[in-house]
């Protein structure tokens, strides 16, 4: 009986944590049937602020599409450093993205982070178009202060700042910017998509494209720790550091990147350190930048940087280094990376900087795996010594260079029955096979992908038996 009486009470405790966890959401409709609303489901706010205010903790602010302006509470959004997540109905369908959209109409800024919020409030899924700062102020789509939020899935576009920032501005903050596309902004002086101020600033996965500044086009970092990763930097423009600019003891980090087609009237094309700062650039692809000084790099005034298992176009004859401060390491080449679509002189928007191969690229336009004439020498000659894991198979065993290296969109090389990878399937790939058979995992001998190795993947690998790379 007593032992009957603990349960019960522990299934009432575990029943009052479930429910306190349970997800609790506001909803918001520009088109709902009351003004203002009460945040239901079938009475949804009309303004997103309403809902933010109206939210606690751990609550999420679902903002159905339609385009959300002219009133103050659909701008210049403030958290007040709640740990809530303002998102769409649906932030991984780029349709529903495109469609829930934040627009200001120049009269004030998206975002306005300044109490302190987390990693745990997260804005995602939303368009944030047509912001502006107050003149001679930073960050005009989003600003954000001693803060760390999370921005994911995002299109931040047409913004301006009558300072620096026009997509993004971060000062003293540690905000992660995930999977986002940031273009077509620009600041009056510096980081036309995003500035980096004293900040440790991360950035993965973006499409950072036709923003402008006169120093850091793309992203400017002043004594800032920027990690920048699996981005495209691209048609970025300014008077130094077309895509990136890094200035006065700012650290900046470039790994697994393509800068590509950024201009400077003055110095760097793709990328200028100045006045002590630096750059570490990993894996990347540096190509058609143009600029006066540094084509590629432009190291200014004590500025440095170190490059490895890169492709950048002209190598260390495209670095402008007056002080000598290039530290060109193992690994580096100049070739035609091979982008599946890119004319220099044509429109950006059909740009594509996937690497083209014979053994598969995606599409992003058809969703698909598609097999090129050629493939990119970018393909497996990244760092050994990188994570080439999550690439999908065939890979190498080594990851690719540029923005899709080191992800499921990694172009694809070899044969998938060559587990040894030495160019040819033979005894030695069999051995492999017959070490995992009936083992059931996912691993590359899996070749039907089911889970189990088993009879599907014999066949598969009878196949493709004898082998060799031409």
């Amino acid at each position: 009986m007593y032992k009957s009486k603990k349960l019960v009470i522990l299934l009432v405790c575990l029943s009052a944590v479930s429910i306190s966890n349970a997800e609790n959401i506001i909803y918001v409709d520009v088109n709902g049937p009351n003004d203002p609303g009460t945040g239901t489901f079938n009475d949804p706010f009309r303004k997103i602020q309403y809902a933010i205010d109206d939210a606690n903790d751990s609550d999420i602010v679902e903002i159905r599409p339609g385009i959300y302006t002219a009133d103050p509470n659909n701008y210049n959004l403030d958290p007040n450093g709640k740990a809530i997540i303002i998102r769409s109905i649906e932030p991984n369908d780029p349709n529903i993205v495109a469609n829930t959209i934040i627009d200001p109409n120049g009269a004030g800024r998206g975002f306005y982070f300044h109490s302190g919020e987390d990693a745990n409030c997260i804005v995602a899924g939303l368009t944030i178009r047509n912001a502006n700062s107050v003149p001679g102020y930073n960050g005009g789509s989003v600003y954000c202060y001693y803060s760390d939020p999370t921005i994911r899935n995002c299109i931040i576009e047409n913004g301006r700042a009558g300072g620096s920032g026009g997509g993004f501005f971060c000062d003293y903050s540690k905000s992660s910017i995930i999977n986002c596309t940031i273009t077509g902004n620009s600041a009056e002086y510096y980081g036309g998509g995003i500035s980096c101020i004293f900040s440790d600033l991360v950035i993965v996965g973006c499409m950072i494209a036709g923003n402008a500044a006169v120093e850091g086009g793309g992203i400017d970092n002043a004594q800032g720790n920027p990690t920048i990763i699996n981005c495209v930097v691209t048609d970025n423009k300014a008077s130094s550091g077309g895509g990136v600019s890094c200035y006065y003891r700012g650290e900046t980090n470039l790994i697994n990147c393509t800068v590509t087609k950024n201009s400077a009237t003055n110095a760097g094309g793709a990328l200028c350190c100045q006045y002590e700062s630096s750059a570490t650039i990993d894996n990347s692809i540096l190509w058609a930048n143009e600029a006066n000084q540094g084509t590629q790099l432009a190291l200014m005034y004590e500025g440095s940087a170190s490059v490895g298992y890169c492709n950048v176009q002209g190598e260390w004859a495209e670095v402008y280094d007056p002080c000598d401060n290039l530290d060109w390491r193992n690994g580096n080449m100049d070739a035609d990376p091979c982008f599946a679509t890119f004319d220099p002189n044509g429109d950006p928007n059909m740009w594509d900087f996937h690497l083209r191969s014979m053994y598969g690229r995606w599409d992003g336009n058809s969703q698909s795996w598609v097999a090129d004439l050629s493939t990119s020498p970018c393909i497996d000659a990244g760092d050994p010594n990188s994570d080439w894991a999550v690439e999908p198979w065939p890979n190498g065993k080594r990851i690719n260079m540029g923005a899709y290296g080191g992800t499921s969109q990694a172009s694809m090389n070899g044969n998938r029955a060559d587990f040894d990878v030495d160019g040819s399937v033979d005894f030695i790939d069999f051995a492999e096979f017959a070490n995992k058979w009936l083992e059931q995992e996912f691993c590359i001998q899996d070749l039907s992908a089911d889970g189990v190795v088993e009879f599907a993947d014999l066949r598969v690998f009878a196949e493709n038996w004898l082998w060799k790379e031409q």
